[in-house]
């Protein structure tokens, strides 16, 4: 116990601190939590377990999952469209080239047409 009234009103740790009311109520208040850093202390710094690191990490997981899945998500709907690309490209050269092909079949009718035309005139 700090004897001392002046500082007893805030005692400063590397890691939490404590604020004493001047009704003499302390309030701590610490990282991770006052309890654990306790238990560091008393068991002779050792390692104790926190259930607030497990609690961060868990949250760290479910983040970085949901960043995996959105990254496959949109990884996935760049191939589906690069596919749909393929495939509307693909039609609209088979368009081209089976219009070309109606185009000089009626070119060489035309041309036909026009012979006989010319010789039906002579």
């Amino acid at each position: 116990m700090i004897e001392n009234e002046d500082d007893r009103l805030i005692t400063f740790s590397k890691h939490f601190f404590i604020i004493s009311s001047p009704a003499g109520k302390p309030f701590t208040f610490g990282h991770p939590s006052i309890e654990s850093i306790a238990n560091r202390f008393l068991n002779g710094n050792i390692h104790v377990i926190d259930d607030t690191y497990a609690l961060i990490e868990a949250h760290r997981i479910v983040r970085i999952n949901k960043l995996i899945w959105l990254y496959n998500e949109v990884k996935r709907q760049i191939y589906a469209s690069n596919e749909i690309q393929k495939v509307l490209t693909q039609q609209i050269t088979s368009e081209i080239d089976s219009n070309r092909w109606e185009l000089y079949e009626r070119y060489s009718h035309f041309s036909k047409l026009l012979d006989l035309l010319h010789i039906s005139r002579s």
